[in-house]
Formats: structure tokens, sequence, C-alpha cells
């Protein structure tokens, strides 16, 4: 009985030594450079990582030469996303003789964030500012070892255990290998008036992670012959202008390459946020055509380059539906949820709200998408009046889980349309899925929403991550996992 007891104890050493080692080895010494800009700078953090809004107007105030108030407002926005900050390394790239930018990491986050602060010519004073977010800094990062299966359970459940306690991580986590789930949790409230928990069967909005299953409906419709990725959108949308819908294909739908982008014309977005089915979506396009960014609709020509736009999944949820004869929700319903046994996952706005087990988004912004801080306010909660191809289903990690691994293993679609699906198209996208290094898959984000769900071929290894705190909040945890499971040594 005493050498159980103390076999115990010992594992119950070993595996607070081992977690206390991975994250102490997040972050090395960082050795503050010889310069002027240097004592404002670390003014500037020691402001920062209070979260104090008197302290930083009281910083901005004394270091910057206008706007202090709107600037001291602004880094409240920043700590939302990584919480208290700790030096790693100058940025040689962006840092001159008025300029001084560093690479921190978030000392619980784990996420990186690149902060510049620009100089008056005597370096008395501060002018402006640079945040460099969704990037890490290049060279040697800090030595992470390889996390083997057996150690990430106590070390995740600690990590995003503590981001819970510090109300920066509301969701659920699932963390895979081939077959086999290595790790599953989930954390806070889906609907904070109830009370009520989130657990495995809460439903979350996924946001642009619906994109995917938009791409995997056109390709199903492709093996059957119904269309082909070859084929103008004139043909399936007739109404739509002619000198655009002739030149534009599916193809270059999928791959955000067709140069039909709306998202900087105001007028645009409120009616897109007034549509109530894909052809309310296609008016709105072609009401507002004339608008398209960057003054492309004179002389269109096809952009052929990457450049992400919601509206053309909104064409293809319309293809989708002119193809089938069925709305894009039944056919999704029909040809991808049903057959996987997707029971928690929705892409019909009158069966989601029949559903009891919902996650409501939580953010700091108002309806304008600004930044106001405070307590987390409720979203929309749906996100719109019906359920977008660009972004609107929603589902779980467990749901997600078993949708990846039915592309991977060609039980949805062929191994030939898997292999067309995940070709990089372009530098970073195939059809309906980012390419990366850090794995093939896709990301959401809306107000109170965040979505991370990416496999890694190399290793088998799938993390899909769905909050109702925003996109931040997924985004920097799946960041670190991908750091843990990859080793960098």
């Amino acid at each position: 009985m005493r050498l159980r007891s103390l076999k115990l104890i010992y594992l119950i050493l070993l595996t607070s030594l081992l977690t206390s080692a991975l994250f102490s080895q997040n972050i090395t010494k960082f050795k503050w450079p010889e310069n002027k800009i240097t004592p404002i700078f670390i003014e500037f953090v020691e402001a920062y990582n209070t979260n104090d809004l008197k302290k930083l107007e009281a910083f901005t105030t004394k270091n910057y030469e206008k706007d202090f108030v709107k600037n001291a407002t602004y880094w409240p926005s920043v700590f939302a996303d990584f919480g208290e900050i700790e030096a790693f390394r100058v940025s040689k790239k962006w840092t001159n003789k008025n300029r001084l930018a560093i690479w921190f990491q978030g000392k619980h986050t784990k996420g990186w964030v690149m902060i510049m602060l620009r100089m008056n010519k005597d370096n008395t004073k501060i002018i402006g500012k640079g945040v460099m977010r969704g990037e890490k800094p290049s060279g040697n990062l800090p030595s992470y070892n390889h996390i083997s299966s057996k150690e990430m359970i106590p070390y995740f459940k600690k990590y995003i255990g503590q981001l819970h306690k510090l109300d920066r991580f509301s969701g659920s986590v699932l963390i895979a290998k081939g077959n086999t789930i290595l790790f599953e949790e989930t954390y806070g409230e889906s609907n904070k008036k109830l009370g009520a928990k989130n657990n495995v069967n809460t439903s979350f909005n996924i946001a642009s992670t619906t994109k995917t299953f938009t791409a995997i409906a056109i390709a199903k419709l492709a093996e059957q012959g119904i269309l082909k990725f070859t084929d103008p959108i004139s043909k399936l949308i007739p109404e739509y202008p002619k000198d655009i819908a002739n030149q534009v294909t599916i193809h270059h739908l999928l791959t955000h390459t067709s140069g039909i982008e709306l998202d900087d014309y105001k007028p645009f977005n409120e009616d897109v946020k007034k549509a109530k089915s894909m052809d309310d979506l296609l008016k709105a396009q072609i009401k507002h055509i004339d608008s398209l960014n960057e003054d492309r609709r004179k002389d269109f020509k096809v952009l052929n380059r990457f450049d992400y736009s919601n509206e053309n999944f909104s064409l293809l949820g319309l293809i989708i539906e002119r193809a089938s004869g069925v709305s894009y929700a039944e056919y999704i319903e029909k040809n991808i949820f049903e057959p996987l046994k997707m029971k928690n996952s929705f892409a019909d706005l009158h069966k989601l709200t029949s559903h009891q087990n919902i996650a409501i988004g939580y953010t700091y912004k108002n309806t304008q998408d600004e930044f106001i801080g405070g307590i987390r306010r409720e979203n929309d909660k749906m996100g719109g009046i019906f359920l977008s191809p660009a972004g609107g289903i929603y589902s779980t990690t467990r749901d997600l889980y078993t949708y990846f691994k039915a592309i991977n293993n060609h039980s949805i679609i062929t191994k030939r349309t898997h292999k067309i699906l995940h070709k990089k198209h372009t530098k970073i996208y195939g059809y309906g899925f980012y390419l990366s290094d850090n794995g093939i898959g896709h990301g959401g984000v809306y107000p109170g929403v965040g979505s991370v769900f990416t496999h890694h071929p190399g290793t088998d290894y799938y993390v899909i991550i769905l909050s109702n705190y925003g996109s931040m909040a997924g985004s920097v945890i799946s960041n670190h996992i991908h750091d843990l499971l990859e080793s960098n040594n």
C-alpha cells in the first residue's frame, strides 16, 4: 500500500515538473536595446500590462504628441486578445532611428504580437504605433520540445484551464491523432443569463469555416457531372452582369481570385445584413456591382490572384441551389450532415432555433464592430437572418472532427476530388481550404465567434477549437498547440 502511495506521489511530482518545464520554456531572457526610445517602451509595457484605462491615459498624455485618449482606448483591444505580454526579441526589420519594434509573447495566452512605437525626430514623443497579429518572429523561437500524447493532457488542461480562469477563453477544444481523440474539453458558458455550460454537444457558430462545407458541396456536384469547376458563373446565374459573369468561373470563386468584392462599400454590407435568402445576396451584389472594391467595375478583368471575399462564396451558395434544385441548407444537411451523423450541426436557421444547446457569442465590440471594452456582451446570437454559405453554419468540435476525417478517408468525396480541393491553386488557398505549414483547414471570425479547424498531414494531428469569445480566443490557443505538436528544436 505504501509503495503504491509513493508511486502516486512520484507520478504527481513528475507531472507537475513536466508541466512547469513546458510552461517555462516558452520565453527567453530579453535584453532591452540601448536607445532613447527604450525607457518610453518599458513605461508603455508596464501601463499596458495593468489593463487599467486611467494608467494608459496617463501614459499617452505624457508620451504621445496628440490623440491621447484615442490612443489609450486602443490598447485594451490588444490586451483582450493577448493578455499580459513579455518582451521576446527586437524586430530589426521594423526598427530604425525613430522607431522601435519588439516581438512579445502573451504571458498566459502564449500568443505572438509585434508592437512598434514610432517617434518624433528627437525620440521624445510617440507619433504613431503599429501592431502585427497572427504572425511569429522569424529565426530561432523558444525551444519547444515535442509533446507526447501522455504529456499533452496535463499540459493543455493547465494551459487552457488557466486561460478560462482568467476569462480569456470559453468554448470547446479537441485534439486527435488519426482516429484517436487525445484531448477533448469544454470551458465556459453557452448562455450566461441562464448559467448554461458549454459541453461536447454545444453547437457553435463556425463563421467562415462554413466555406469548407460550401466547397465540398460544389465538389460533390462536380463529381456527379452536374457542373464543372471551369464553368463560367453565367451558366447558372444568367442575370449577373455579363461582362463579369462570362469571365468568372466556379474555380475563381472557390479560390477567391475572381475580383468580385464589395465589402468596402457600406450600403452593400447593410443590404447583406437584411438578406433572407441566396437570391437576396445576389440582388445585393447586382444592385451595388458598380462599387466593386478598388474600382474594379470599369473594364472588369478577372483578378487571378488571391483576395479573400465572402461575395465569392455567396455566389457559390446560389450555384449549389440552382444546380441541385434544393436549398443550400437542405443540400448540406442531406449530403454531408446526415451521412456522417453530424447530429449537432445546422445549416438551416429554423432547425437551429429549435435546438436547445447553442453557444451565444460574447464580445467586447458593438454592433459597428468597434471595440468598446467593459464587460462582454451578447452578439446577435445567429449572426444573420439566415445562415450564409460564406459563414453561418453551426457545429461542434466532435462533428467537425468526423467531417474532416471523412474528407481525408474519402468517404464523403473521392480521392481525386480530395486532391483537387487541397491543391495549392494559390500560394495559400485550395478550394475552400487554407494550405500552409500549419496544416490544412480554415478559420472563422465574427464578434464573439472564433473557429479554428486544422489537420496536420505529416503527423495526422487534428486540432479543432470553437469559441464563443471571439477569434483570437481560439487562434492563439491553436497556434500554441501547433508549436508543441511540431517541435522546433
